[in-house]
């Protein structure tokens, strides 16, 4: 099979995939995000952000969101490459030093994306 051939078949066929899965997926989705009813982990975050989900969030609860996940994304990065050396298909690397963890954690979350290698 030529390539072109077989890339033409790839992109029919994820045309295909996404046609048969739009209507039940999109259908999905919008009861989702326009049901007025909450799961139970979703009312603890409201309230450990003081968000309230029934009006527009103000920038105090908006900024305790961002800070929060932040704060939760910088600490499981940092243990993620603090306990590399032990997980699972580690491929035999070993852990990251802490003050380099911290540094390539803390760029992940700031955007800011300075590492060394």
């Amino acid at each position: 099979m030529s390539p072109v051939l077989a890339g033409v078949l790839q992109l029919l066929a994820l045309m295909v995939a996404l046609a048969l899965a739009y209507r039940p997926l999109g259908d999905y989705m919008a009861g989702v995000y326009s049901s007025p009813k909450h799961l139970r982990v979703e009312k603890w975050i409201y309230r450990a952000v003081g968000a309230n989900p029934a009006t527009e969030m103000r920038w105090p609860a908006y900024l305790r969101g961002v800070l929060g996940f932040s704060l939760v994304s910088v600490l499981f990065l940092y243990l993620m490459q603090r306990v590399q050396g032990s997980l699972p298909g580690s491929l035999g690397f070993a852990s990251i030093d802490p003050d380099q963890a911290f540094n390539t954690a803390a760029s992940f979350v700031s955007n800011t994306n300075w590492q060394s290698y």
